[in-house]
Parts: structure tokens; C-alpha cells; sequence
């Protein structure tokens, strides 16, 4: 009896192995798509072949938000405001002499023109004053400029406002003419693609 259950032992275990090298499939070669490198090759590069006119349009679209960005640049120019103010009123004490209006005008006739161009306006302080009193005026300073842009015809929701209270200066001295500079707003562009 021992015998007869060895013999079947064997004769399953002899089954087993043949039918697990017999799967269908197993025996031929995997291929892939993926160059493959040997030990002693390195890849060099890859090629990624896109038809000659989805380039040129990539790269008329990269040239054209550069160009755009450029533009952007040259109009989105700071604004100044007076001491503990945020009325977009003309200033001209501390070197700065600006009409803070005109500046605007020119910013909402351009993001009219070009409505795939959203900005941020940072509110600025002089460092003096507490720190809650800054963000404060910074976040006003932030919203002026905003409502007259909305007023202009530029949709809210293509404007957003933050306050760096009296974190950013762009003047780090500390004199009048530093903190007339200090007290501003900037104009952050962002191209929606």
C-alpha cells in the first residue's frame, strides 16, 4: 500500500511539473516596444516624432505668451498711495510723483484686450505700524485697485487680492523716500492657457 501511494505521489508530481511548463503561451518570447539595453549599452535619448506642424503651432503659442508677457510687463507698472491711505488719489511727495488712475487705465484697456490674462494685485506698507495694521491696509490697498479695474469693465473674477502687509519691501532703508516706494500695490500676471 505504501508503495502504490509513492508511485501516485510521484506520477502527480511528474504531472504537475509537465502541465507547468506546458501553459500555453509561456514558451514564446515576451516582445516589447521598449528599446532594450544590454549591460554594457546606455540609452542615449529618446525621440518623440510629432508632426512638423504641431511644433510650429507650440512654438507660435510659446512666442505669443512670451510676447504677451513682455507686453504685460511694460503695463503693469506699480501704484503708490499716501501715508496710511488707499485712496487711488495722485501722489507727488518722497521722489514719487504719479497719477495712480492713469496707470490703472492703461492695465484695464489691456486686460480687456487680452482676456487670457489674469493678475494679482499685492497690497504693500512701509514697515511701520503693527502687523495686523499692515495687512490690513495692504489687503485695502489691494481691493481700491480691483474695484476700479471691475469698474472699468475688467471681470471680477479674473482678479485676485492679497495682502503682503509690510513683508515685502522693495526698499529696504529707512527713510520717507524708502517708505513712499514701500507703500504700493503690484501687478502679478498669469497667462490662462
Amino acid at each position: 500500500m505504501k508503495k502504490l501511494l509513492f508511485f501516485l505521489f510521484l506520477a502527480g508530481f511528474a504531472f504537475l511539473v509537465d502541465s507547468c511548463s506546458s501553459v500555453p503561451g509561456t514558451k514564446a518570447p515576451i516582445e516589447s516596444s521598449v528599446p532594450q539595453t544590454s549591460a554594457n549599452q546606455t540609452s542615449s535619448s529618446t525621440t518623440i516624432n510629432m508632426p512638423s506642424s504641431s511644433l510650429s503651432n507650440i512654438q507660435n503659442q510659446n512666442e505669443l505668451e512670451s510676447e504677451l508677457e513682455k507686453q504685460a510687463k511694460e503695463v503693469m507698472q506699480r501704484i503708490y498711495f499716501k501715508v496710511n491711505s488707499a485712496a487711488i488719489t495722485k501722489i507727488d511727495e518722497w521722489g514719487i510723483n504719479q497719477d495712480p488712475s492713469e496707470v490703472l487705465n492703461k492695465i484695464a484697456e489691456f486686460l480687456i484686450q487680452h482676456p487670457q490674462v489674469n493678475i494679482v494685485i499685492e497690497g504693500n506698507c512701509d514697515e511701520r505700524g503693527t502687523d495686523a495694521y499692515n495687512l490690513a491696509l495692504g489687503q485695502q490697498r489691494a481691493d481700491a485697485a480691483k474695484n476700479y479695474l471691475v469698474l472699468k469693465g475688467v471681470a471680477s473674477n479674473r482678479i485676485e487680492t492679497i495682502s503682503n502687509g509690510k513683508s515685502k519691501p522693495i526698499d529696504p532703508q529707512n527713510n520717507e523716500y524708502a517708505w513712499a516706494k514701500n507703500r504700493n500695490d503690484e501687478f502679478v500676471v498669469s497667462i490662462v492657457k
